[in-house]
């Protein structure tokens, strides 16, 4: 085997490959031996068929599993010979196999891309802050009454009331922007928490201090994209300082409805249904989870942090092939969404092309770190085993509601997906490992400091 590397970029490499004409004309040969065997015609007797006729019933170009099984070989060997690790799908250039022919070389290119070379510093005993939670006991009542609302009787409030955040409404709606009538913006019988944050920025705020039957204008600010049909997850372009102006719509706005729920006393009984043995050990339990919860989300934000901190600190760039594969399954998890809440990606208005452009600093930043997080994983003698892959693929079918062997079997069957999904659990366990070395200064909270 000739092989000639070239280099094209700093992470890119072109291999030409010449596979020796003895290996070329003895894959044909024995080709053409076993079509002989296998093929019937009129006047010969099995294996008897003259070669020269085989070859104008079967030309040497149809032998395609045949040499691609030798393209396979030779591009292996060029890798261990050149000890190249490549990254993402390699771009195989095999046009002289058109004009193949016996007792000849075959001559092919391939370009792929290759990993920087990585030395990792300041990886161990990351300094980061870390606020310490300390649940206000507001707020642990507040989640003890949302158990205790499915326990509760609504009650309406006296005509003269004034609704304030909590309140049950019924309220009719009629929305414009400009003048125009919203699409979708209209609605009848519309139940409303105050508080619960589920309409769009702003409406319910506007509900407060109004009385029963009262008709009156509110505005509210339109989310990014409000005139497609869904609004589309936004990631802001790296750089980028602009800042979309918004949208205020008005509506008019009817309340036929106004409640108030009336909470039942907490009891054993209530307890015992929601699986404790008294009041005390379910307010434990509750907070307990509220505090989970919490740090849960701390020891995410610092993750993010470290993440981009091991990025900051180890400067490297990122295979375009690697790259483009991780922007890849950003849409495909964008399109994945979009269609588990019940839509056609193209009635979503989900602008591709235009997430490629927003999304790219992201996926390269992201390409980035996976890099330096797989070179600690190695430094660490940190890898994926068979069970981490078993239990994501539980995880992936409690999420999307499919049979854990489903999904097991389909993703199996794409390499590219299990290789993508393998770095992932990869960098989840490093960064694990990086959490637990790293040195805390713990902090007081915001809402601490406003106490003093």
């Amino acid at each position: 085997m000739e092989l000639d590397v070239k280099e094209l970029e700093s992470l890119k490499r072109k291999l030409d490959i010449t596979i020796p004409e003895e290996v070329v004309t003895e894959k044909i040969n024995n080709a053409y031996k076993d079509l002989n065997r296998q093929m019937k015609m009129p006047g010969f007797r099995p294996g008897k068929i003259p070669r020269n006729i085989l070859e104008k019933q079967v030309p040497v170009q149809s032998f395609t599993n045949m040499f691609q099984e030798l393209l396979q070989e030779y591009y292996e060997k060029a890798l261990r010979q050149s000890g190249i690790v490549p990254v993402g799908a390699p771009e195989i250039d095999n046009s002289d196999f058109e004009n193949i022919k016996i007792n000849n070389p075959l001559k092919f290119s391939v370009t792929l891309d290759i990993k920087p070379e990585v030395k990792v510093k300041n990886y161990k005993g990351l300094k980061v802050d870390k606020v310490e939670i300390n649940l206000p006991e507001a707020e642990v009542q507040a989640a003890i009454d949302s158990i205790l609302e499915q326990y509760g009787n609504y009650e309406h409030h006296d005509d003269d009331h004034k609704a304030v955040k909590g309140d049950y409404l019924t309220v009719d709606f009629e929305g414009f922007f400009n003048g125009e009538p919203l699409e979708n913006g209209n609605a009848k019988d519309m139940a409303i928490r105050i508080g619960d944050n589920k309409m769009i920025k702003g409406f319910e705020d506007e509900l407060l201090g109004h009385k029963l039957g009262e008709e009156f204008e509110a505005k509210a600010i339109l989310p990014p994209n409000w005139n497609n049909k869904i609004s589309r997850v936004r990631i802001p372009i790296p750089g980028s300082k602009d800042k979309t102006p918004e949208d205020v719509a008005t509506f008019n706005v009817k309340i036929k409805e106004m409640k108030k729920m009336e909470l039942p006393e907490l009891s054993d009984d209530i307890a015992e249904k929601e699986g404790f043995d008294s009041v005390d050990s379910f307010k434990r339990g509750v907070k307990t989870k509220l505090q989970a919860m919490y740090e849960q989300k701390e020891e995410m934000r610092i993750k993010e942090k470290l993440f981009d901190q091991l990025v900051k600190d180890n400067p490297i760039e990122a295979p375009d092939s690697m790259v483009n594969s991780e922007l890849k399954f950003m849409l495909e998890g964008m399109k994945f969404q979009i269609e588990q809440s019940g839509m056609k990606t193209e009635d979503s208005g989900f602008d591709e092309k235009k997430a490629k452009e927003e999304w790219r600093g992201k996926a390269e930043n992201n390409c980035k770190g996976y890099i330096l997080l797989e070179n600690i994983g190695s430094l660490e003698d940190i890898h994926v085993s068979q069970f981490d892959l078993e239990e994501e693929f539980k995880t992936l079918a409690e999420q999307s509601k499919q049979k854990p062997d489903d999904v097991k079997n389909r993703m199996m069957a794409n390499p590219e997906v299990i290789k993508h999904t393998s770095s992932k659990i990869l960098g989840r366990k490093v960064m694990d490992f990086l959490y637990s070395s790293s040195e805390f200064n713990f902090v007081k909270s915001l809402h601490d400091k406003n106490k003093k």
